[in-house]
This record gives C-alpha cells, structure tokens and sequence, in this order.
C-alpha cells in the first residue's frame, strides 16, 4: 500500500510542477510488458484517479494510459486499463475526455476480439463533437484515426473508421467559423491520404470515399484552395477506380442515409 501510495504521490507531483510527463509515461509502457507488474501500475493510477483534483492530473493518467495501450497485452489492456479510460472519457472536462481519445483508437487497432465497446465510445465522442461543436476533440479524433488506420485490419478500416471519417468530413461543410473549418480540412486531407494507401473495396469507395472526397473538395476550395489540386487529384484517382471496375456504375447516394442516420441517432 505505502508504495503505491508513493507512486501516486509521484504523479501528482508531475502534474502540480508541470514536469515533462513524456520519460514517465515510457517507463510504465515498457513495465508493462510485463503481466504482473501491469497489475501493480493499474492499481496506481486508479490510486491517482481517485484523488485527482485538476483535469491537468487526469490528463497526465489518460497519456499513461496511452502508453499502456501501446505495449501490454490486449486482452490485459480491455480488461485492466479501459475501465480507467471510460472513467476519464465521461469526465465533465473536455479536455480529459480528448485526451482519452488516441487511447481508444490505439485500442481499436490491437484488439483481438470485440471492438463493440470502443466502438460505441468513440461514436459517442464523434456526436458530441458535432452537436456540440467540440473542436479540439473533433481534430483529436481525426489525427488519432489517421494514425491508427493503416495498422488497423480491414475490417475495422472498411467498417469504422472509414464510414466516420466521411461522416465528420460531410459535417464539416457546416461549421461556419472558417478557422475551425480549415483546421478539420487539413486533418482529412491527410486522413484520406492514408485511405488510399490501403485496400478499398468499389462498395466502400462509392459509399463513402466519393462523397467524403466530394465533400472535402467543396471546403478545400473555401478555406484551403492551395490544397485544392491535392483533393481534386484523389477524388479523380478512386473515381479511375470505380470506373475501372464498372464502367456502368456510378457513386450510389445510399451514403448520404447513413450519414443522416448517424446524427439522428445522437
């Protein structure tokens, strides 16, 4: 108990003198490794939750947990190290929410079994992020969805993060401060870079990369025109796709129901 309570004290100190949290966050990632010890590092950041008193703190366990998600074992990861995040997900501050954000996505990637519950919660940050015009969450959900789709099995990619990174671009159009609007379309610009670099399916690229693409090109020539040729140049190549494979097949507006179904259900 004393130990624990002195690694907590550990933390807490870190976030009270802002001290770079970076070397700590890597040490627990490598322990980790290690079943075990897994154990007694969970046990000190729920010792560190319970007494958290600044949403800089909760930060500093979501970046922890991060690391976590990134070495141990996956099963250990949903069984020891989600509960902590889905506490910190449903925290009032919304900067400890985003801060869950990559965690979760990491998550989504190196899952072995059912994703039904990361899922769900990183629908739930996409709809208040749109409802609610949650900015820094919208572009943390984005660049986190960036980073892990390439690793992520097709399934997930074809499935999840595909359909919600069309999902938010097609919303995009509606954001009236420019400034927002041009920092989300930079993001998706380097999302669907990373799209295409993988398997697409003709179903899937005329579901939702044509219209995401469509969608993307309309807020690039308002509020990034020098990206403009860029998106231009990947909606002409999936288009080259889609005709390749069917010459009498064209982009079905099935997309646009899901995407309506999507927010109506938030």
């Amino acid at each position: 108990w004393y130990q624990r309570r002195v690694r907590a004290e550990t933390l807490n100190q870190y976030a009270h003198q802002y001290l770079q949290v970076e070397p700590l966050t890597e040490t627990f990632a490598e322990l980790s490794q290690t079943r075990a010890v897994l154990h007694i590092l969970v046990t000190v950041l729920n010792t560190a939750l319970r007494e958290a008193t600044n949403p800089h703190m909760k930060g500093i366990i979501a970046k922890i947990c991060k690391g976590l998600c990134d070495c141990a074992d996956p099963q250990d990861i949903v069984t020891h190290v989600m509960p902590i995040l889905t506490r910190l997900a449903n925290d009032p501050d919304v900067f400890v929410q985003t801060s869950t954000v990559i965690s979760f996505a990491v998550m989504l990637q190196r899952s072995s079994g059912s994703v039904t519950s990361i899922r769900e919660q990183l629908d739930k940050f996409i709809g208040e992020s749109v409802s609610s015009d949650v900015h820094v969450m919208m572009c943390e959900l984005i660049e986190s969805f960036t980073l892990v789709l390439p690793l992520c099995n097709p399934e997930i990619q074809r499935d999840f993060l595909i359909p919600r990174l069309a999902t938010i671009g097609v919303s995009n159009s509606a954001i009236t401060n420019k400034t927002k609007r041009r920092d989300i379309t930079e993001r998706l610009i380097l999302a669907y870079k990373a799209i295409l670099c993988c398997y697409l399916s003709t179903d899937t690229i005329e579901h939702y990369i044509v219209p995401g693409l469509q969608a993307l090109l309309g807020d690039a020539q308002d509020v990034v025109p020098d990206k403009l040729q860029t998106v231009d140049l990947m909606l002409r190549e999936v288009m080259s796709k889609t005709a390749m494979a069917s010459k009498d097949q064209r982009p079905s507006n099935a997309f646009g129901s899901k995407v309506s179904g999507f927010f109506k259900k938030k």
